[in-house]
């Protein structure tokens, strides 16, 4: 309107997609086909010309550039907005006193508020997807950096796991908060955790550092007394030399006494059941490694 167009060629730039009406006097130009982008953009919709607004839940998730723990695409994930007051019909819940931060969409829940809405709304598994990562934020790792091994050694000691749980736990203790882990570098690793632990599994140490037989220095996703669960990805290893180096760092740790169990990131998030009772077909073949382990004989 601003560039001068007429009604008609408003309406015929609209006819022919070449802008997008999201709502009610909000318009796109450009639709971005990346889902979480797409998702933020129907939330920054939905917060033009509401000074009051903020993104909640889900669309903070998106907004924040946090893991996706609802398995379906974000174009998928209804918007969620957050207000003074609350309005049921169109989905905008009340804000119990919380801070909104500036994102590049727009204001929404700081991280913290984030982690106790999500950890409210999601079963355990789904919610340390989350809660994991937030953590893995407060201690100071951006995602996708490379960090030192310094660095890792400190995010996965306990000191650094309970500062960041007191802090997450202020002001609620729901399970996802107070099994919150820095040293989790993948949701996927946070996903089998959380499993574990519905499973009767006392909670595994994350990221932990181990050095092999040569000395070299290695960090095992999860570890269990003498046995290291691995959580990968299949197309990780469709490089060579990324299956010799773990079938070298596997070979050096397995000839201190470690053992190792590996779940595919694929079959895990297919049938998480299933890899709880291969960890436990594993677990009770060495009986004497666990002796405190508890472990639920239903699966």
């Amino acid at each position: 309107m601003d560039a001068g167009l007429s009604r008609y060629q408003w309406e015929l730039a609209l006819s022919q997609a070449l802008l997008h009406k999201v709502r009610a006097g909000v318009y796109l130009a450009v639709l971005d086909a990346d889902p979480r982008v797409r998702h933020c953009q129907m939330a920054a919709a939905a917060m033009k010309a509401r000074s009051n607004y903020m993104a909640c839940s889900g669309s903070a998730l998106a907004l924040l550039g946090l893991p996706n723990p609802y398995f379906r695409s974000w174009s998928q994930v209804p918007v969620s907005m957050a207000a003074p007051k609350s309005d049921l019909r169109a989905n905008i819940r009340r804000s119990p006193g919380w801070a909104p931060i500036d994102t590049a969409w727009g204001p929404c829940t700081s991280g913290i508020d984030t982690a106790i809405t999500i950890a409210a709304e999601l079963p355990l598994p789904q919610a340390l997807m989350v809660t994991d990562a937030i953590a893995r934020l407060m201690a100071g790792v951006t995602p996708g950096q490379q960090i030192t091994n310094a660095k890792r050694i400190e995010v996965a000691s306990q000191a650094c796991r309970t500062e960041i749980r007191r802090r997450l736990t202020k002001y609620s203790d729901l399970p996802a908060l107070t099994l919150a882990n820095p040293a989790a570098e993948a949701p996927s690793e946070s996903f089998y955790r959380g499993h574990m632990i519905l499973q009767g599994y006392e909670d595994p140490a994350c990221g932990v550092p181990m050095r092999g037989a040569s000395g070299n220095l290695y960090f095992l996703d999860l570890m269990l007394p003498g046995l290291a669960v691995e959580v990968d990805g299949r197309a990780k290893y469709l490089d060579l030399g990324v299956l010799t180096a773990e079938k070298r760092r596997e070979d050096d740790l397995r000839t201190t006494g470690l053992d190792f169990l590996r779940s595919w990131v694929e079959d895990l998030y297919e049938d998480p059941v299933s890899q709880m009772a291969e960890l436990t077909r594993k677990v009770r073949t060495y009986p004497q490694a666990y002796p405190h382990l508890r472990i639920t004989t239903a699966v």
